[in-house]
């Protein structure tokens, strides 16, 4: 994704924030990225239904599926529900929803005991438990050996002496036989295997599992596959070792995709860590899903919140959580020789240290930080330095070895595009950042 775009969407980003009043120090800072869409394709005026479930609506203008879904069913991301009703109508791509057209808004799934209504809640997507992966169908092959046991059994029995009379019967078996093999050529679309995304906990108000939708860039990331294209399928699993993420599970194929990560600055090599060099040259990345603010915080009465020069930083301990790019600190001169730095797997640990004197910095997205505190009851006892911080993009990232999963990031991208004209991508930002602003 062109810079030149991404630049004309920060100021749809910067709106998100600025409509829920998130705090003055970030308000100068475009937040940003990029989509297309699915918003009602004609501004003509329109008489629309209330939106209700177990009923008909007629598309208004300015609608898209999530506010639809939202007014129907009280959940936005819900909107598969409806989709997978009106199919037909909306079209297979779903890109399109014209004004004036009725929409079928099934009854709310949530409330039927018919286990089969799960299945168009999401299509072919599912939140994979990780503690179930290990249980495969493995198991069932030596049963598959018994009936072979079994078969010859059965053909001990009869005599073999009357086979030379069938041989025509056989020669006309062999005939059938063929054409079960082309439909399973045709068919051999087993390449549509769910795509296999993985993400991790802790990482607030982008991704967890104990946040609505899993998270802002989880509800991102689904949405561009929908606009993309909602018949791919998907898996999507919670790992919290994050660094394990592009250590293991991406390059051994484990998994196609990971989300989100820090795209470091590629196009300048020589500057960065040997961890970010492999990071640039080992993974594809997405077009940008969201920026975020990278900076400091501190103890609230710390003499470094008037700190207008990283050299103030210089000697002191300072925590960045493991699995973040420590390129924001070397861009800023902070290498490892100038600072004590300390990598803990969670973001928490940093501001528990931090509490208990054991470091003087850390080093996180501010979104990230403020969720954190917050998560530790500590809001009010520290503070962002206002003057120093850096602009960073979230992306997807799949591994260059797996073919599939590059291609996939290429969708995306389309998807990525198309949701944020719709107006989609704006609605998820700016209701994730709500629903933070309302817990801190």
């Amino acid at each position: 994704m062109s810079t030149a775009l991404l630049r004309g969407l920060d100021r749809r980003g910067q709106e998100a924030r600025l409509a829920v009043g998130h705090r003055s120090a970030l308000m100068k800072i475009p937040t940003k990225t990029l989509c297309i869409g699915c918003t009602a394709a004609f501004l003509s005026g329109g008489t629309a239904w209330a939106q209700e479930a177990c009923s008909t609506y007629v598309v208004a203008p300015g609608d898209n599926l999530r506010y639809i879904a939202r007014n129907a069913y009280g959940d936005a991301d819900m909107y598969r529900v409806i989709y997978s009703a009106n199919v037909d109508t909306i079209g297979a791509k779903a890109d399109l929803i014209e004004i004036g057209v009725s929409l079928a808004i099934p009854c709310d799934p949530r409330e039927e005991t018919v286990t089969a209504a799960a299945p168009s809640v999401g299509l072919q997507t599912e939140v994979v438990d990780p503690a179930k992966q290990p249980v495969e169908v493995v198991p069932e092959l030596p049963v598959g050996d018994a009936g072979l046991g079994g078969s010859e059994v059965v053909v001990q029995e009869p005599a073999p002496e009357p086979a030379p009379e069938p041989e025509p019967v056989e020669v006309a078996a062999a005939t059938p036989e063929a054409p079960p093999e082309v439909p399973a050529t045709e068919s051999q679309p087993p390449m549509a295997f769910p795509y296999r995304l993985v993400t991790g906990n802790g990482y607030a108000p982008f991704a967890d599992e104990m946040l609505p939708g899993g998270g802002m860039f989880t509800q991102l990331v689904e949405m561009a596959i929908f606009r993309a294209d909602p018949a791919i399928p998907y898996n999507l699993t919670f790992v919290n070792d994050w660094q394990a993420h592009i250590d293991a599970l991406l390059p051994s194929g484990a998994y196609d995709l990971s989300f989100p990560w820090v795209r470091p600055n590629c196009e300048a090599p020589d500057a960065l860590s040997a961890a970010d060099l492999a990071r640039c040259e080992n993974f594809e990345f997405s077009a940008p899903l969201y920026e975020i603010v990278d900076g400091f915080f501190m103890p609230a009465d710390s003499e470094l919140l008037s700190a207008t020069s990283y050299t103030a930083f210089e000697g002191k301990r300072i925590c960045r959580p493991e699995g973040y790019t420590t390129g924001v600190l070397e861009a800023a001169g902070l290498t490892s020789d100038k600072i004590d730095l300390s990598r803990p797997i969670e973001v928490t640990d940093c501001f528990e240290d931090l509490a208990a004197g054991k470091v003087d910095l850390v080093s996180i997205d501010a979104e990230v930080g403020d969720s954190a505190i917050a998560a530790l009851g500590l809001t009010g006892d520290f503070a962002q330095n206002p003057h120093l911080m850096t602009l960073d993009s979230l992306h997807v990232i799949a591994h260059k070895s797996n073919a599939r999963a590059v291609e996939m990031i290429r969708q995306m991208d389309g998807g990525v595009i198309e949701m944020y004209e719709s107006g989609e991508w704006y609605d998820i930002v700016s209701s994730a950042l709500s629903n933070g602003a309302l817990q801190q």
